[in-house]
């Protein structure tokens, strides 16, 4: 049971639901790095430790790819208007997520991954009785690839593969 501000409460749901949810995982060892390493095939990429995602961003997919590009997933955690701090575009610096590593591309993907967004062709449904009199929702805008900056709207999820 949670009792909370007026306001408050879905701030505490998101933050909690990704703690039971996605907790983190803490691996241990006894064996010295490089032993382990020596013994074990590795794929790693991480990003720097010194950077912080906001807190209305989760990190999905981390994943190093055969050809040593990295899959990269992004979801933004509130709904428009759901929190007056966390229900906002919110950008993610791709540069400082990973300091100390040049980024030399980065292609917007299907949330899938199995191809890129500017080759995707959606379909348009017929619905009757549509007057399509709605608006269209809002999505984060395109990277900037000098800035290397990722915009994130509400209840948005991003995918990127990056090449280093």
């Amino acid at each position: 049971m949670s009792i909370n501000q007026p306001g408050a409460g879905s701030h505490w749901r998101r933050t909690t639901g990704q703690e039971v949810y996605s907790p983190l995982l803490l691996a241990f060892t006894h064996e010295k790095s490089e032993d382990w390493k020596a013994s074990h095939i590795t794929k790693a990429t991480a990003m720097d430790p010194n950077y912080s995602l906001p807190l209305n961003v989760a990190l999905i997919t981390l994943e190093e790819l055969e050809d040593n590009s990295v899959l990269l997933r992004l979801a933004h955690l509130y709904e428009a208007d759901e929190d007056a701090d966390y229900s906002k575009l919110v950008n993610i610096e791709l540069k400082k997520m990973f300091a100390g590593k040049t980024i030399t591309e980065v292609k917007e993907m299907s949330l899938s991954a199995n191809q890129e967004k500017s080759e995707m062709k959606r379909l348009t449904w017929k619905v009757k009785g549509d007057s399509g009199g709605e608006p269209a929702p809002v999505r984060g805008g395109p990277v900037d690839s000098s800035a290397l900056i990722v915009e994130l709207s509400p209840m948005e999820i991003r995918t990127f593969l990056l090449k280093f």
